[in-house]
Order: structure tokens, then C-alpha cells, then sequence
């Protein structure tokens, strides 16, 4: 029998049991689903963890002073940051490049004192990198370039010192020989909805760090922000060229952030522990409906052995079977998947209940609304699991029908 009839003879049973054949096939397409809005909307989540931890922490590209990243020092700085920006802008043209200057230091008003991290900034750069800028309290206002006098301050920050708009502050921090003070005025209150960033940190101009570390000129990271992820690597490379001896480092995100990015990696691996679980539980639950139908049709099959059916065309028909309703289900199955996600790509879902708000990762604010991005390659795989994995759940029922004993199969009831 030709394989063409023998897939219409397993089309032909799966209608013939079509009530067992829409719940197994509901089944498969429900996992699958399931498995492809999460893996869209973990995609989302990932993407947003980056975008935020480059625009606020680091950048696509970031150059810094050689061994910075061991070695976190503030007075560990790139020198000439004008050169090294200006040649990062030559290499990457399209790229948005911006310096920061990272202090630790104390901060003290006339009421409190507090540690703070401040960090260093061109205003109107960051503002195309980054959502500082609009997550600045109402009544406030953001930095002005050439402001080496102003700092906003994190809210609860601000709380902790009792200050408001307006107030003034004193900033300490060690200099090159000495402690250094220099006095600031709040220009704005941050509130992001994470105590990690709006207890401790501030943002003044590049040009007001500069001066309170006493090191004009320089920068604690030059970052290269770029709006295809895809091309880190290329750009690394161009910017790492353009560097020739200078004594910096050139690193890609991943190991400017490396806290990010093992959070990220690590959840994949649990991800992926728990979507296999998921698929062997719906493969059992295939396995056992298949191998249901088989018992039922021993009879069917010691008749069509007693006829001519070869044991091999036997095992080919429950094997198309199990390709039907793989490709079926797989079809249902992305679907409905998408189905699930396409309103979410606008609307997002909503976490405020469950995370209280913001939370952060790694030190970076993550906004409690998540928004799911396509992942076209991790559907596409999900999809071939579920039909493989149907496929593979049909062998043993189909080898098992294949070694039947006509006379035997025929006694059968």
C-alpha cells in the first residue's frame, strides 16, 4: 500500500475517533500555547531588563579604564573623554554616545546626612538613552548642560535628608588629595518606585563630577547606545579599533553587566527545565491516548494483517497518525499562542499586584507592566517539539501494533 493511502487510512481513524482526537489534540495545542506566551512574554521581559539596564547603567558599548571592571574604583577613569567620545562617535556613526562619571560619596543637609552614588551626565544625551528625564517628580526640573551647581536627588533620598526643591546640600566625596565639598542645589526629586535607586542615588552634569573628583576631562564610561542589539558585537569591534593604545577596555553589555546578564541566562535554564517538564506531561498524556486507541483497534489490525497488511504498514499508519495530529495540534497550538499574546503586545500585563510596583533587577528599575515580544525562532522551535515529540509519543504503540499476532489480534473483543 502506498504511503499516500495509508495516510488516508490514519486520517481516516483519527475521524473515526474524533471526540479522543479533538481532546488529545486540545491538549497539545494548550501546552504549546501556553509555552509560546511564555516564551514571548519572557522575551519581553528580557528585552526590557536590557534596554533598561544599558539606557541607565551602562550601554550597548561601553569603553572604560582598563581594569575598571575588577576593580570598581571611582578614581579609576578614562582620560580624555572628549578624544575617546569623539573617536567612539567616528567608528559608530549611528550610534547615540554619551559619557557618565560615577561618585560615591556623602551628602548632607542641614538636617541628615547619607551615603550616595551620584552619577555624572550629559543632559541632553541622556535624555535621548535613558527615562530619567521622565521620571523626574512634577515640579521639578531636569539638568541644564552647563549646570555645575545642580543635582536631583532620589526621592526617598530627599525624604532621608529632609530636604525639597530648592534646598541646598553639601557633597563630600575624596578628591585627589583631600575630601572635597562642594555645595549643590536640588533641582529635581527622582522617583522611580525602587527603594535601591531612589534611596541612594542622585544625577548631576559631567562636568559638576569632574570637578568634585578634581579630574577635568575625564569620564568613568564612555557608552555607545545602539538601536539594533543585534550589531553589540560589530560595533565593539569598530570602537575597539578606533581606541588604538589608549589604556581603556572595550565590553559588550553582557560583561559590563554581568549580573543582568546571568540573571537572564539562569532564568532561560529554569525556563527551559520547566517547559521540558511540561512537554514530557503532555507527551504521557499523548502516549496513553494513543496506546488506548491501539488496545481498541486490536481486532481492526489482526483482520487487515489476515487480508495482507504488512506489520510495517500497520506500524506506518498509527506513525501518520501521530504526524496528523502533531501537525494538527502544532497548527492550534501557535494559534492560539499567538492569539494570547497579540493584545498584550499593546496593553501589557499588568504585575503592580503581585510585584507592589517597580522592582528591580540587578540594581535596575523593572516597570511591573511587561510587554511580550515575538520570538519568531523560539515558535518555531516550540512548534517542532510538539509535533516531534508527538511523533516519538506514537513509536512504541505503533511497534507494539506492528508485533501483533493475527490469529491472536482477531480473537480479541
Amino acid at each position: 500500500m502506498a504511503a499516500v493511502g495509508l495516510m488516508r487510512l490514519a486520517a481516516r481513524n483519527l475521524r473515526k475517533n474524533l471526540r479522543r482526537t479533538l481532546i488529545t489534540a486540545a491538549a497539545i495545542a494548550t501546552g504549546l500555547a501556553l509555552l509560546i506566551f511564555t516564551d514571548n512574554l519572557q522575551t519581553g521581559s528580557y528585552a526590557t531588563m536590557v534596554s533598561r539596564g544599558v539606557s541607565m547603567l551602562a550601554g550597548h558599548v561601553v569603553v572604560q579604564a582598563e581594569g575598571y571592571q575588577d576593580d570598581p574604583d571611582m578614581h579609576l577613569l578614562v582620560p580624555d573623554a572628549a578624544a575617546v567620545s569623539a573617536a567612539v562617535h567616528a567608528a559608530a556613526p549611528s550610534a547615540r554616545v554619551a559619557s557618565r562619571v560615577l561618585i560615591q560619596g556623602l551628602v548632607q543637609s542641614t538636617r541628615n546626612t547619607s551615603g550616595v552614588a551620584l552619577v555624572g551626565i550629559e543632559p541632553k544625551a541622556e535624555a535621548t538613552i535613558s527615562d530619567w528625564s521622565d521620571k523626574i517628580v512634577e515640579g521639578g526640573a531636569w539638568l541644564e548642560p552647563d549646570d555645575q551647581r545642580g543635582v536631583v536627588l532620589g526621592a526617598k533620598l530627599a525624604e532621608s535628608l529632609e530636604v525639597e526643591l530648592g534646598d541646598k546640600v553639601v557633597l563630600m566625596v575624596q578628591g585627589q588629595d583631600d575630601v572635597v565639598s562642594r555645595l549643590f542645589r536640588v533641582r529635581g526629586l527622582l522617583r522611580t518606585g525602587t527603594d535601591s535607586v531612589d534611596g541612594f542615588m542622585g544625577l548631576v552634569t559631567v562636568a559638576a563630577a569632574q570637578a568634585a573628583l578634581e579630574q577635568p576631562d575625564t569620564a568613568t564610561m564612555v557608552t555607545v547606545h545602539l538601536d539594533d542589539a543585534d550589531r553589540v558585537e560589530a560595533v565593539r569591534a569598530a570602537v575597539q579599533q578606533s581606541m588604538g593604545e589608549r589604556p581603556v577596555e572595550v565590553l559588550p553589555w553582557q560583561q559590563a553587566l554581568p549580573e543582568l546578564y546571568e540573571y537572564i541566562q539562569l532564568d532561560r535554564q529554569s525556563s527551559r527545565v520547566m517547559f521540558f517538564i511540561i512537554a514530557m506531561i503532555v507527551c504521557m498524556g499523548v502516549l496513553n491516548t494513543v496506546l488506548m486507541s491501539v488496545m481498541e483497534r486490536v481486532r481492526e489490525f489482526g483482520v487487515m494483517m489476515a487480508l495482507g497488511t504488512r506489520p510495517g504498514q500497520i506500524f506506518r499508519i498509527i506513525l501518520f497518525e501521530g504526524i496528523l495530529l502533531g501537525f494538527f495540534s502544532s497548527l492550534l497550538g501557535l494559534a492560539l499562542g499567538l492569539l494570547f499574546t497579540w493584545p498584550l503586545l499593546a496593553y501589557g500585563l499588568d504585575f503592580n499586584e503581585l510585584m507592589g510596583g517597580e522592582a528591580d533587577v540587578a540594581g535596575i528599575p523593572i516597570d511591573a507592566v511587561i510587554y511580550p515580544q515575538l520570538h519568531w525562532s523560539g515558535t518555531a522551535v516550540s512548534c517542532a517539539v510538539a509535533w516531534g515529540m508527538t511523533v516519538l509519543s506514537t513509536l512504541w504503540p505503533a511497534w507494539y501494533a506492528a508485533q501483533l499476532e493475527p490469529v491472536q489480534a482477531m480473537r480479541q473483543h
